[in-house]
């Protein structure tokens, strides 16, 4: 996942500070900021407004499949939302493998 900056975060608290961004409107921006967004748990709130963010086509969402954890994602980068996708399940996986392997 891409992560964000400490000067990408304070912007997005500035403009909502400002005024000028809703904190809605910030959550939708941090995710199409930091390209994708691997998700285990969220508020009903933000939820919400980030399935409104995927019915205007701002953002892309992917559900969640087997093991391959929910995401949301900037809809030109659907390529690393798919390897971010892979790498967490194989991360799980080797997690399991680690718990059941015989020493």
């Amino acid at each position: 996942m891409s992560k964000l900056t400490q000067n990408d975060l304070e912007w997005l608290k500035d403009m909502v500070q400002r005024g000028e961004i809703t904190a809605d409107q910030a959550n939708v921006e941090k995710v199409r900021m930091a390209r994708v967004v691997v998700v285990t748990k969220l508020p009903a709130q933000v939820r919400s407004v980030l399935n409104a963010a995927v019915k205007t086509g701002e953002l892309s969402h992917m559900k969640k499949d087997g093991r391959k954890p929910e995401v949301y994602y900037h809809p030109n980068f659907e390529h690393l939302a798919n390897e971010e996708r892979n790498r967490s399940e194989k991360k799980m996986l080797e997690a399991l493998a680690g718990v059941f392997a015989r020493p």
